[in-house]
């Protein structure tokens, strides 16, 4: 199969192109989206695990998303992984480290930091409903913090 640096997260690309200042985003089709500028391919649909049947609700713990990652197998491709975050400096705006799902809202997409999106353009079922009618803010990175935590994103608070 081929191999490429691929990144799981997840959201839709509607219009085939969406530009800002310093990015493009390609539609490849199949359901996933390439960034010119990170040189990865995202998912367009955010709770693909959900809405492929893997997890009923398409909240997982960090260890589950990391297992449901490496074991998926999506448009010809198996190299799939959670989006990547810098521990070294996780401010809130810093988009200059690798933090891959900042770089992508605030820079790609466009979204202004420390706001809180409601239209993430081209992408869908970003902020899934949670049980109780509340919405999901967050994502899981693939980075460890501790043998006992991991990094998130969160919409709230980058």
């Amino acid at each position: 199969m081929r191999r490429m640096s691929i990144v799981l997260m997840t959201m839709i690309l509607v219009f085939g192109l969406a530009i800002s200042s310093h990015a493009i985003l390609i539609d490849r089709g199949g359901g996933m989206i390439y960034s010119t500028d990170l040189e990865v391919t995202w998912l367009q649909d955010a709770n693909y695990a959900r809405t492929s049947w893997y997890d009923l609700d398409g909240f997982m713990t960090w260890d589950e998303a990391m297992e449901w990652a490496a074991n998926l197998e999506y448009g010809g491709y198996n190299d799939w992984r959670l989006p990547r975050f810098d521990p070294v400096n996780p401010s809130q705006c810093d988009v200059s480290t690798l933090h891959e799902m900042r770089y992508l809202l605030y820079t790609e997409l466009g979204i202004p930091c420390g706001s809180y999106p409601n239209d993430f353009g081209p992408f869908i079922n970003v902020l899934p409903e949670l049980p109780g009618g509340s919405i999901g803010q967050w994502y899981w990175s693939g980075t460890e913090d501790s043998p006992s935590s991991a990094w998130r994103f969160s919409f709230e608070c980058g």
